[in-house]
């Protein structure tokens, strides 16, 4: 037991010694890559990353736009640019846009570094060609909706031409009917 307890730290000589850090580690930094603290350092992006995940994309692209002119360092000038890409995709509302959005998404994967600076172009650019944003489903949905009522009104029409014909060849047998029944009431 005695050699459990000196081991742990808990002999009266050692005691001291084990309560107190080393001095060397409380002066050592803590490495941390200068990305990350740039990214920390600048109020905007962080309010933008949490205005996107919050669900405000408009605020999130104005800030983002604000940290991507004013950044000090290409690696937060590129991380600005991702965020406003991604709050843009989301913002579209037409083809124009949408294009526009894709254009700034292209511009920060090109100057992405391989691996990039904690974003990897590479999750996304697999997923973008074939991205159908909310307002194209809608306009899609609309198009083969006009479509089936263009086409049921066409067969009404179709429906309503047959039985007009046969309504007439109806009257006509009816005619002569009639026409034969005057004919033998006269004899």
């Amino acid at each position: 037991m005695a050699i459990a307890l000196a081991a742990a730290g808990f002999s009266p000589g050692c005691a001291d010694k084990a309560q107190q850090p080393p001095a060397s580690s409380a002066s050592a930094p803590v490495f941390q890559p200068q990305e990350t603290l740039t990214t920390a350092e600048d109020p905007r992006y962080v309010d933008g990353v949490t205005a996107l995940l919050g669900g405000d994309a408009e605020l999130a692209a104005t800030l983002f736009e604000q940290a991507h002119q004013e950044a000090v360092d290409e690696p937060s000038r590129r991380r600005a640019l991702y965020g406003l890409a991604c709050a843009r995709l989301l913002l579209a509302q037409d083809e124009k846009e949408l294009a526009k959005a894709k254009a700034l998404w292209e511009s920060w994967r090109a100057a992405s570094p391989p691996g990039g600076d904690g974003e990897d172009p590479r999750l996304m650019a697999g997923l973008l060609p074939n991205y159908r944003p909310a307002f194209l489903v809608k306009d899609l949905k609309s198009a083969c909706e006009r479509e089936c009522d263009k086409r049921l009104q066409e067969k009404e029409e179709e429906v309503r031409r047959i039985i007009q014909r046969q309504v007439q060849a109806l009257e006509e047998i009816h005619r002569e009917i009639q026409e034969k029944k005057k004919g033998l009431s006269t004899y």
